[in-house]
């Protein structure tokens, strides 16, 4: 292979802006102000209704406060336990550990990287209050398996559907089965708006524990700036508001994106021995906001070491994460075995919305030379 190095930076993740959001952006810098401060939020959080088909929305600073939020009006606490899947980024157990509920980590599906409703059954103890599932990668977790289990139990269900806005379980939207529904504009997301959250909930109960916990627990209730509880600095600004609003408007388009740059990653890798690129269930429909594969025990191949090849060709994947009940802070009840391979296998491919074909096939191109790999 005579290209070696790519002079672009073949990322992991970016977003794709267009003059929309200028346009947004720019009308908040302006007029975004004074009587009509919070115009650029009220505007997210319909269109984030509107497109979701929920009663309530809130938009919070980051995903990482909206599941935060979900734990808290749910009133989990020291005593409760939360199922929560064992692969993750850390804030999916942080969020409602911060209450002092206790994380108990399951297994996951080896075909999807999302919670094994099977596992979940296990570990469902007289302290189970809520199950905290993520929508891995953009991929639907099995949600009506889930929400019998829930029913069957009485438990409560948080959907970290952070990085799957548009994604659909049964051609319905994830982020609209559970209890709440919670969904992140960080810029590394399908939709970006460099920060952001927002809650979701048909409860209103839960809404308006949510929105009063988001603003200080302010209630004004004896005087001005009077709070009855604590609360939190949780609400999203009109900057970022503004910006997400405009990437909703657009999510149709950033998802066939992200399908086709799937779709080209699939052509080249999907038969080739040893590599297993993740592909939509039956019942699925992914957003694929990171394109992911798994090495294979077969494939002699050290994952980090692929990954500081590839690094050093200018590409820029992303291995898999850690389980989280490896953490010091806290404990294994369960030795997750899926969730350990994919830990020590599993890559996470460059899916920026700025990938044309000729980046894909390097990357690709890459890879099977480095694994010394052909396909089929």
């Amino acid at each position: 292979m005579e290209k070696k190095y790519s002079t672009k930076k073949i990322s992991f993740a970016g977003p794709w802006i267009t003059k929309k959001e200028e346009e947004y952006m720019l009308d908040a810098v302006r007029n975004g102000w004074y009587a009509t401060f919070d115009k650029d939020i009220i505007l997210f959080e319909k269109t984030m209704r509107d497109y979701m088909g929920m009663k309530h929305a809130l938009g919070t600073h980051c995903c990482t406060q909206s599941l935060h939020l979900a734990a808290a009006s749910m009133g989990l606490g020291a005593g409760d336990e939360v199922i929560c899947t064992d692969f993750s980024w850390v804030a999916t157990a942080y969020s409602f550990v911060y209450t002092g509920a206790k994380a108990v980590f399951v297994d996951i599906d080896p075909d999807s990287w999302c919670i094994d409703p099977a596992a979940i059954e296990k570990a469902i103890t007289p302290k189970s209050k809520a199950i905290m599932l993520v929508h891995t990668f953009g991929h639907p977790a099995q949600m009506d398996e889930i929400m019998e289990i829930a029913q069957k139990h009485n438990l409560r269900v948080i959907e970290d559907a952070a990085p799957s806005l548009g994604a659909k379980f049964k051609g319905k939207l994830v982020g609209t089965f559970g209890d709440v529904g919670c969904i992140s504009f960080h810029g590394a997301k399908i939709a970006a708006s460099g920060e952001g959250g927002v809650f979701l909930t048909n409860n209103d109960e839960l809404y308006e524990k949510a929105k009063l916990l988001a603003s200080m627990g302010r209630t004004d209730s004896k005087a001005v700036f009077w709070s009855d509880q604590v609360g939190y600095q949780y609400t999203i600004g009109n900057l970022p508001a503004a910006m997400a609003r405009a990437q909703v408007e657009r999510i149709d388009e950033l998802v066939a994106n992200k399908r086709k740059i799937f779709d080209w990653y699939y052509e080249r890798l999907g038969d080739v021995e040893g590599i297993k690129i993740l592909k939509e269930k039956k019942d699925c429909f992914s957003n694929y906001c990171y394109p992911s594969m798994l090495l294979e025990d077969s494939l002699k191949c050290d994952r980090d070491e692929l990954i500081r090849q590839l690094k050093a060709r200018n590409i820029h994947p992303r291995p898999a994460f850690p389980r989280m009940s490896r953490f010091p802070m806290f404990e294994a009840r369960f030795p997750n075995p899926e969730s350990a391979l994919v830990e020590r296998r599993g890559v996470s491919l460059p899916a920026a919305h700025n990938l044309v074909e000729e980046d894909v096939d390097f990357v690709c191109e890459s890879i099977l030379e480095l694994t010394g790999k052909k396909s089929k």
